[in-house]
């Protein structure tokens, strides 16, 4: 059965929720636990990590607080959950390609897969490629080719 990103999203949701009561002690959690988002309120991570976190704090009967931390490609808030105490408490909603590749360009004080452990692909979100209606290509092929074509420009 093929699921569309809502179901899906609400599936990770449940698993989500699951997970951490069945692996942590009766206790957990015991306190609020913080989602941080490295990226600015609005967008699409954004969306993504206040819809889990509802889900998430309903089957947890705990609150899950949102906290945005954008800046540096992601770096910022990431940092601020690589330096958290690994207890549960502080989550870490990124996408892949902040995770992986901001260390790799810009400079990052964290392991991009050493210092996390990961739990879930929550969501799979599209990217949309716009071009001036002066290039003469209509699709990605046709646009590589054309910057192939023209090395430089």
């Amino acid at each position: 059965m093929k699921l569309n990103s809502r179901r899906r999203l609400l599936l990770c949701a449940a698993v989500l929720g699951a997970m951490p009561a069945l692996a942590w002690s009766d206790t957990y959690p015991s306190k609020p636990i913080r989602m941080v988002v490295p990226f600015a309120p609005g967008g699409a991570t954004d969306m993504v990590a206040r819809l889990i976190s509802q889900k998430l704090g309903e089957a947890l009967k705990q609150s899950v607080v949102v906290e945005n931390r954008p800046g540096a490609n992601g770096i910022i808030g990431t940092d601020v959950v690589a330096r958290a105490a690994p207890d549960g408490y502080t989550l870490l909603l990124n996408s892949a390609g902040a995770q992986t590749l901001s260390p790799l360009i810009y400079k990052a004080s964290y392991e991009p897969l050493k210092s996390f452990e990961p739990i879930s692909l929550i969501s799979n979100i599209g990217f949309v490629m716009v071009v001036h209606p002066s290039v003469p290509a209509k699709t990605v092929q046709e646009f590589v080719a054309l910057a192939k074509s023209r090395p430089g420009r």
